[in-house]
């Protein structure tokens, strides 16, 4: 039956501490590369690795794998849009799709098209060159980035918001029109479809394809739907993931192995561009299910801890991050001839919490309490959220 009232969300409390952590972790990435290429390197790429000395080496690797915390943004994203569209079917036999793509509209829009209207005085502030304020406009700017090869302030990392925003246009007519048994072929088809994909796009441009497989929506849509997958699982049965201490610290040190000696997105084969990043996903993907699922799990953060509000923030964390980091650079270390790069990292990430802190009480937040009018259905609490 279709309720007409508020109704409480459905909340996982332990995702607000990995969207944090996934926020925070980008939010290095685009500090390092952003210091990389005005003190270090000549440029940005996805094979820089020429440093000076093996552990300047090893760090920059590292840190330039730390982008695979947007696939923790997809998986998340994923997982939880489908458990709430398969709610929703199952308990009212139909899904709202238009209060559905209400709810998200003011989730992501706000921020989103605030930071374009700031976007001309940020540009001017930068003295950087104009972005494609339409593309970006319409939710296309991960396209820009494929056509012209180029990462433009203050744009440069819309291309996650992008893919999202075409997941979540596209996802609730899939979850309504096909039947749920077979969701699961469903899935495994766009995998599929995803993976031969990037397959296709290496094959045809082994040396120019690097922007394409990385910004592409259908180059990273398998991410999104293996989150779905576990969405679909955890509507048919909450899942209770045990997975003994041993195999989280062996996963948690195959990861680190993984990090520490391979650049996670660069590709030199068609079998590297199709399989390579599910090593790194499966991984994830099990700590994630370990992390939230586990009853033996021991959380050392009760619910309504300052990490799990900064993860109700993460979104703005990541939205204002790489904006800051760049004006950082521009503003302070440049003009005030800063070489500490201690300092440099402690301004962006102070600046990273603060700013999207104030963002959320005195801007989103108020106009996420009209979100609550569009939920559809009520909460099933998770392991006493």
């Amino acid at each position: 039956m279709n309720t007409t009232t508020t109704t409480p969300r459905i909340y996982f409390q332990h995702l607000d501490l990995v969207r944090f952590l996934a926020a925070l972790l980008i939010v290095l990435f685009h500090a390092n590369a952003t210091w990389n290429y005005w003190f270090e390197q000549p440029g940005l790429s996805p094979m820089a690795s020429q440093t000076r000395h093996l552990f300047s080496g090893i760090f920059n690797l590292v840190m330039d794998n730390l982008r695979l915390s947007v696939d923790v943004f997809f998986l998340i994203s994923g997982f939880l849009i489908t458990y709430l569209l398969l709610e929703e079917k199952k308990r009212n036999q139909k899904i709202q799709i238009g209060k559905f793509l209400l709810r998200r509209t003011l989730r992501i829009w706000p921020l989103y098209f605030l930071l374009i209207a700031l976007a001309p005085v940020l540009v001017k502030w930068n003295d950087s060159s104009s972005p494609n304020y339409l593309l970006n406009g319409l939710f296309l700017g991960n396209f820009e980035v494929i056509r012209t090869e180029q990462w433009t302030f203050p744009f440069s990392h819309y291309w996650s918001i992008c893919i999202e925003e075409h997941f979540y246009l596209l996802w609730p007519f899939i979850i309504a029109w096909v039947p749920t048994r077979k969701l699961p072929a469903t899935f495994a088809f766009l995998i599929v479809g995803s993976i031969l994909f990037r397959i296709t796009t290496f094959l045809m441009n082994p040396e120019g394809s690097w922007y394409t497989l990385y910004a592409h929506t259908l180059c990273r849509a398998d991410i999104l739907v293996i989150g779905a997958m576990g969405g679909w699982w955890y509507s048919r049965k909450a899942i209770t993931f045990d997975l003994p201490a041993y195999a989280r610290y062996l996963l948690l040190f195959l990861l680190l192995i993984g990090i520490v000696v391979e650049y996670v997105f660069v590709y030199t084969t068609p079998f590297m561009a199709g399989f390579k990043n599910y090593f790194f996903i499966a991984i994830l993907a099990v700590l994630l299910l370990d992390f939230n699922f586990n009853p033996g799990f021991r959380h050392r953060l009760k619910s309504g801890s300052v990490f799990h509000y900064f993860g109700k923030v993460s979104y703005g964390i990541y939205m204002y991050g790489n904006i800051l980091v760049t004006l950082v650079v521009k503003k302070l270390i440049i003009p005030y001839e800063i070489s500490n790069r201690l300092l440099y990292w402690l301004l962006v990430v102070v600046l990273s919490l603060i700013v999207p802190i104030l963002s959320y009480e005195l801007f989103e937040k108020h106009i996420l309490k009209f979100s609550g009018r569009f939920r559809v259905i009520a909460s099933r609490r998770q392991n006493g959220d």
